[in-house]
């Protein structure tokens, strides 16, 4: 049974996802980028394809919207879901946190088509909207990493249903970037996630060792009642 991991808006591939990539699986498999942008509904079916049946889907971030869907259209191929503080701002509309953050980032994405907006500006302002210090990239990571986030679609756009967790088993791995991704993972919890904080960890609670044996427990829990059952019918 293959698991598949959906890289966020940077590092893709093995780099996207280092400590899972070091344990070296055969049936993991890291997607890289074809495209420029993320576009949640393309690699939604690029999640499904490299399961090759039935599987286990990981994504972060923004990947986390092309997590769910792929769950959303093929529950009965998804195994289980692991998402890294996910940008699943559409589910958790209401919620005070993340009315605030669309706000303050709906601007940002107003002008992305606008040349007269400079990479170094709207890198400035996608900072400044998610309350985070400038990143200091150098000017050719720059111009690929803003030209990417310019030409995706607003998290928040990305219509999503509620429920997802009740119908397949879903955890949601936590740092401690903003608060606007632990009241996405409350959202989930209601709707029948588990979550797994990890504090210290920023935005990437995968490249920890909490989070990483969090995913292996996770897993676990799924595997022992599908064997359960295998035995039960020898």
């Amino acid at each position: 049974m293959r698991t598949v991991f959906m890289y966020g808006a940077g590092r893709c591939g093995d780099d996207g996802w280092p400590v899972q990539a070091a344990e070296h699986r055969p049936d993991w498999v890291f997607l890289e980028r074809r495209k420029e942008s993320n576009q949640p509904t393309r690699d939604a079916e690029r999640i499904l394809e490299a399961l090759k049946g039935k599987g286990h889907v990981v994504g972060h971030s923004y990947g986390g919207l092309a997590a769910l869907l792929a769950a959303q259209r093929r529950p009965d191929r998804v195994r289980s879901l692991i998402l890294c503080e996910p940008s699943a701002f559409d589910v958790a509309r209401g919620e005070a946190v993340i009315e605030k953050h669309i706000a303050a980032m709906a601007p940002v994405f107003a002008v992305a088509d606008d040349p007269s907006v400079s990479a170094e500006d709207f890198e400035q302002r996608f900072a400044a909207g998610m309350g985070l210090p400038a990143p200091t990239w150098s000017p050719e990571i720059r111009e690929q990493t803003v030209a990417r986030m310019r030409a995706t679609t607003p998290p928040w756009e990305v219509d999503l249903q509620r429920g997802i967790p009740k119908r397949v088993p879903t955890l949601v791995l936590t740092g401690d970037a903003t608060p606007i991704y632990a009241a996405v993972a409350d959202v989930l919890v209601e709707q029948g996630a588990r979550h797994v904080a990890v504090p210290g960890a920023g935005h990437r609670p995968q490249d920890t060792k909490e989070g990483m044996q969090a995913m292996l427990d996770f897993w676990s829990t799924i595997a022992v009642p599908q064997e359960a059952r295998r035995l039960a019918c020898d």
